[in-house]
């Protein structure tokens, strides 16, 4: 709501002067003024130019409310003779306005600073919970990256560290299985498993075999690449029954006797080829290994 500030200094020679030549009392010689400094807070500027008005607009504003008596042009004049009003070269001020008036001006100032600044707050509140929600949406975000990298890092590890089960293999043949001496080829080996058993051997009887044979190669230090394929010791021709029986006392036998003879050779002497004795199926073993060797 706009307002005006009317001095006591308002009361003075300024205004008998214009109340005089208006022939009105000074009552209503400031009663207009009054008017027209009310106008003038809508249409002055701080300093008191009144822009783009003419006299005549002045005359139309005081005209309202005075004695049919006085004339509002005449008033304009005596107001510019009286120094109430100023003719200047750009246009016509209000004496005296940032004087008397500044206080409003003042405070209308002060209410655009604090609107402003209320304005800038808020702007910068809501700036900020934008950065807020931003960064809570970033930290989701890189929580929801990092646990799905978590979890497939878990499902990875248990995929690689998880042993892979291995399905179909009865508990026969795995007992079987685990005493054979060599673990390669074993789906392979579970098919000629399966073919014996059907011919009618007992699974105790090939792991009697699978044993002894194990023993055996063991005792001879047979290297890996000698020792046959489970599926080889199962095959059709079934080699597996040289190591059922009395096969195991054959074959710990037949290791005793040929270190009986490497001590037999020591002790005839390495050049007294007269007194050895030779072992034709270690030869014949020898033979075949190194022509499996040159292939």
């Amino acid at each position: 709501m706009a307002w005006i500030s009317v001095h006591e200094q308002v009361t003075s020679g300024k205004l008998r002067r214009l109340a005089k030549e208006l022939r009105c009392s000074q009552n209503e010689a400031l009663g207009m003024l009054v008017k027209f400094w009310l106008w003038g807070i809508s249409n002055a500027d701080r300093y008191g130019y009144i822009e783009g008005t003419d006299k005549e607009d002045i005359a139309d504003v005081v005209n309202i409310g005075i004695s049919k008596n006085i004339d509002s042009e005449e008033a304009v004049e005596a107001m510019i003779r009286t120094e109430w009003i100023e003719c200047r070269e750009d246009g016509l001020y209000i004496h005296d306005w940032e004087e008397w008036q500044g206080n409003w001006y003042d405070a209308v100032e002060r209410k655009q600073r604090d609107k402003e600044r209320k304005r800038r707050k808020r702007a910068e509140k809501r700036e900020q919970e934008l950065e807020k929600e931003k960064q809570k949406k970033i930290e989701k975000e890189i929580k929801e990256e990092s646990t799905k990298e978590t979890k497939d890092t878990k499902e990875i590890k248990e995929v690689k560290e998880t042993p892979k089960k291995e399905k179909g293999y009865s508990s026969t043949f795995e007992d079987f299985w685990s005493v054979y001496p060599r673990k390669i080829g074993k789906g392979d080996a579970y098919k000629k498993y399966n073919a014996r058993i059907k011919d009618g051997w007992s699974p105790d009887e090939l792991k009697e075999a699978a044993q002894n044979y194990a023993e055996q190669c063991e005792i001879e230090h047979t290297e890996k690449q000698y020792i046959k394929y489970g599926k080889s010791f199962l095959s059709d021709s079934t080699p597996f029954t040289d190591y059922l029986g009395s096969s195991k006392v054959l074959a710990e036998e037949k290791a005793g006797m040929k270190q009986q003879q490497i001590k037999s050779q020591k002790d005839n002497g390495i050049h007294n080829f007269t007194q050895r004795d030779y072992d034709f199926d270690d030869l014949e073993q020898q033979l075949l290994k190194k022509q499996f060797e040159s292939s």
